[in-house]
């Protein structure tokens, strides 16, 4: 409603599995071949994050993944190099989400793993922006007052206040400025959000307005 959406421009799936991302991901790319620089797209992803330990390679760990088995989850370079390949005007991805193997409570995923690992970076391509809730191995922090991950609420308090008016570069200067300070007040401990665009694009998709995508 804040950015003026259609409803059936919206797709949302909870606890979706991995054959449901890959549907989603395959229904944005007809939307891609359809309209082309018509339009624009918009990935948000709240959830488990977890690194493959050889390769150090980042996954989205699906509702029916498995924890120390990366094969059964979604590659985020996998996913960045298809929508690379998508003809959008602009996809901008929001990521809730950390890649060390911890959980937002700074338990680990599974009990192979003693430490969190450093996954490592991901490429873009194409006119593709990330914004993403933590550097690095850093832990994505929950909100529990306000039952949302910290980065999400912040992220959501700015679209609100602005109702959408805003770029998409001082969106992510306002999220990751509130959530270093909140996140070490609360939680004794760091979280830095990052926005990283891909150096291929042919937009600059630093300065555009999510209420005029």
């Amino acid at each position: 409603k804040t950015l003026g959406i259609p409803e059936q421009n919206i797709h949302s799936r909870f606890d979706a599995t991995r054959n449901q991302i890959r549907s989603e991901i395959n229904w944005a790319r007809n939307l891609s071949d359809a309209y082309g620089r018509d339009a624009n797209l918009i990935v948000y992803y709240s959830g488990h994050g977890m690194p493959d330990e050889s390769t150090r390679r980042a996954y989205l760990l699906p509702s029916d993944g498995i924890a120390n088995d990366p094969e059964s989850g979604y590659s985020l370079n996998k996913l960045y190099q298809e929508l690379g390949e998508m003809n959008f005007n602009s996809s901008l991805v929001l990521l809730d989400a950390c890649f060390s193997g911890m959980t937002r409570s700074g338990q680990m995923l599974t009990n192979t793993k003693g430490v969190g690992i450093r996954p490592s970076d991901e490429e873009l391509s194409g006119n593709v922006a990330v914004f993403a809730a933590t550097l690095g191995d850093d832990n994505a922090y929950p909100d529990e007052k306000n039952a949302h991950g910290l980065f999400t609420y912040f992220l959501l308090k700015k679209l609100q206040e602005t109702r959408g008016d805003v770029t998409i570069n001082d969106m992510a200067d306002y999220v990751t400025t509130q959530v270093k300070r909140i996140s070490v007040v609360r939680n004794n401990r760091s979280q830095m959000p990052v926005i990283n665009y891909s150096p291929e694009s042919t937009v600059n998709l630093s300065t555009i307005n999510l209420l005029k995508r």
